[in-house]
């Protein structure tokens, strides 16, 4: 019993590591992103440690912009792209995202 037991926490330190850490919405920083342009404009980032939606919606928005998006201006545009992406992310929650994973980003309006 003692062995499962040490081999839990060691699965649960492995999956704690591993996923990327969601920061503050209010963070001004510009973060740069690579955009992939994919079909009918639609483009798409890959995850990458500390990334979540909010500040990949921000970067893209703020690299269309070609200044600092504010938060009135990101809100609509991060709500698209957690129901675009919802149904593909691997934990199937928006909040829980992984490096690597693969995030669509359609246009903005």
């Amino acid at each position: 019993m003692r062995w499962g037991k040490r081999l839990g926490i060691t699965i649960v330190a492995f999956l704690i590591s591993s996923v990327a850490v969601a920061e503050s919405a209010g963070d001004d920083t510009f973060v740069p992103v690579a955009i992939r342009a994919g079909s009918a404009g639609r483009g798409s980032v890959v995850v990458e440690p500390g990334d979540h939606l909010w500040k990949l919606s921000a970067a893209h928005i703020e690299s269309l912009l070609g200044r600092p998006a504010q938060p009135e201006e990101v809100t609509p545009y991060w709500l698209t792209v957690v129901e675009v992406n919802r149904d593909q992310l691997q934990s199937g929650d928006p909040d829980l995202i992984y490096p690597g994973e693969l995030i669509s980003l359609p246009p903005h309006p």
